[in-house]
């Protein structure tokens, strides 16, 4: 991409994440889950807790966005990588009313009808538990390698 391709990206990308946000914030869980790709490649990585799949995600989160409308978020770009014309990755700092510090990595693919859409989150924040494996109703393993192959690959997860 030439530099003014890269920049009219990082914009795209950018003015989606300020729309995700705004969505948070209004507390319609379908307005939020607009900004996702929803189907069962979808990834979630929760601090130390995965949801594989968009059935998961969607029937865990929906929920928090119901019944805590009195939590409000902030989030902050802090960098967007433009892959291609069609993939972006952007790290993102900020917090909510209820966890003063957060961090969002959000991987973005751009679809067909133009539209920059999440396919992995992830969400930290300080203090978070030791894993205790994966989240009750997580199915299937999504992109990731059973153990025998993460072994024989030499890739260490």
């Amino acid at each position: 991409l030439s530099g003014d391709e890269a920049a009219a990206t990082r914009l795209e990308v950018a003015e989606t994440l300020a729309g995700l946000t705004a969505a948070m914030n209004a507390h319609d869980p379908e307005q939020v889950f607009s900004f996702y790709r929803q189907d069962e490649e979808f990834f979630y990585l929760g601090c130390t807790d995965i949801l594989s799949g968009w059935g998961t995600f969607s029937s865990r989160v929906g929920d928090y966005y119901r019944f805590n409308t009195e939590v409000t978020f902030e989030q902050n770009i802090q960098f967007i990588q433009v892959l291609s014309r069609t993939t972006a990755v952007a790290a993102m700092r900020g917090g909510s009313s209820e966890q003063e510090a957060l961090f969002w990595t959000e991987v973005l693919q751009k679809g067909g009808d133009g539209r920059w859409l999440v396919t992995y989150e992830h969400e930290s924040w300080p203090g978070c538990a030791v894993p205790r494996g994966p989240h009750m109703g997580t199915e299937g393993t999504g992109g990731m390698l059973p153990p025998a192959e993460v072994g024989e690959t030499g890739i260490e997860g």
